[in-house]
């Protein structure tokens, strides 16, 4: 143990998309999914679902940032994984949050 009296309680896991806000604590173990959003000062202490807007201490979830299907087709996009050029081509659909574009840019090729 790296601390007297701690236990391990695994690998603490952040997916892809996250925003993390200052000064808020993960605790050992927690996995927090792809799109997920932890407020500022937020004690995680559960694993955080994907696209969901967690905060408070305990921080609990506050809402998800899309609808369910919505996040289905983010997660099987994986935007994050494209290369620069497809990036660019698809910027102004990230920054609009606009997911049905992005989903029939998808469909058609990958952007």
């Amino acid at each position: 143990a790296f601390f007297p009296g701690h236990s391990w309680k695994g690998d603490t896991v952040i997916g892809n998309d996250v925003w993390i806000g200052a000064e808020s604590l993960i605790m050992p173990g927690v996995q927090i999914a792809d799109g997920a959003v932890i407020a500022s000062r937020a004690v995680v202490s559960k694993n955080v679902g994907p696209y969901e807007i967690w905060g408070g201490n305990p921080a609990r979830l506050i809402k998800k940032r899309f609808a369910g299907d919505d996040i289905e087709k983010l997660l099987q996009i994986k935007w994050w994984d494209w290369d620069m050029e497809t990036l660019k081509r698809n910027l102004h659909h990230l920054r609009s949050a606009d997911v049905g574009a992005l989903w029939e840019k998808f469909q058609n090729g990958g952007g």
